[in-house]
Order: structure tokens, then sequence, then C-alpha cells
């Protein structure tokens, strides 16, 4: 078994979430999690895995085609 499922990292993820809401608490485990979801998109981005134009013609109601 060399590659993890996402029911593992899910419960890794989950896991440590608690600890740092018990050592940190909820206020600043919050802000962690909102900047790695921040950092994702940025580096998603980065990778060129994000399309911006596809992402503004959804938001703005228009589908590609």
């Amino acid at each position: 078994m060399g590659m993890w499922t996402y029911k593992q990292w899910g419960a890794l993820i989950g896991g440590l979430l608690i600890v740092l809401i018990a050592t940190l608490g909820v206020g600043t485990t919050a802000l962690v999690v909102i900047f790695a979801v921040i950092g994702y998109f940025v580096g998603a981005f980065l990778e060129g895995e994000l399309d911006i134009e596809d992402i503004r013609a959804r938001a703005q109601g228009r589908r590609g085609g």
C-alpha cells in the first residue's frame, strides 16, 4: 500500500486541525486554514492549473463552448 487514500488524508488533516485548535485556539486555527487555502489557489495559479478566464465567465453566467 504505497499511496494514501482520500479518507486517510482527510483523517490526517482533521487530526492536525484538532491539534491546532487545542494548542492555538479556534481563531488562530481559522486564520491558518484561510491562509492555507489562499496559498493553495496562488500555487495552482502559478502552475497554470487555474483558468482565470473560465472562472470569470462562469461567475458572470456565461458558459464556454
